[in-house]
């Protein structure tokens, strides 16, 4: 059974990552919500980018977004739980319609406060309407944030053929 982790701020998460199957991240991703060298000047922005892609969706409720805002302004950067990678997210309760996730990469790389893993040039959003139902999406990010080749790679990305090929790839692998 291989098991990966990765300390964010304050927490250690450690998640099965030999479930196999198909990758949910590869079927919740699209066209619609990815977003490729993203100007932001503010991890908020990015924040508030990303967040609107998961509305844009159907994913999430605009409170949401405000949740994710609020939660990094009230925590610290604990979303920052890789070296250049984030993963901004919010309690199920504040308005999580179903599974559901966002990709941007930045144009340039941003510092979000996280003395260990800025900066940051990627974020891979998350939301579930309940705490069960992501465990798979979770899966499927945790085998990304570990793969050596994965931040690299999303740097560069131009489209979302890129992702999905670069998913199908990596993720199969599990």
């Amino acid at each position: 059974m291989k098991k990966t982790s990765f300390n964010g701020y304050n927490r250690n998460i450690c998640i099965d990552v030999s479930l196999g199957g198909v990758s949910l991240l590869q079927d919740l991703l699209s066209e619609d919500n990815v977003s490729f060298h993203y100007p932001a000047e503010t991890w908020e922005e990015v924040i508030r980018h990303g967040g609107q892609l998961m509305v844009d969706a159907g994913f999430t409720d605009p409170s949401y977004t405000e949740a994710m805002v609020e939660v990094v302004r009230e925590m610290g950067p604990y979303i920052v739980l890789a070296p250049g990678l984030a993963m901004p997210h919010a309690r199920p309760e504040h308005g999580a319609k179903r599974v559901g996730t966002a990709l941007v990469t930045l144009e340039k790389p941003l510092n979000f406060g996280s003395p260990d893993n800025d900066p940051v040039s990627v974020a891979l959003f998350l939301c579930a309407p309940n705490k069960d139902e992501h465990i798979q999406l979770l899966t499927d990010i945790a085998t990304l944030f570990e793969d050596e080749e994965f931040l690299d790679a999303a740097v560069e990305f131009e489209s979302i053929d890129d992702v999905q090929a670069f998913l199908a790839e990596h993720l199969d692998e599990q």
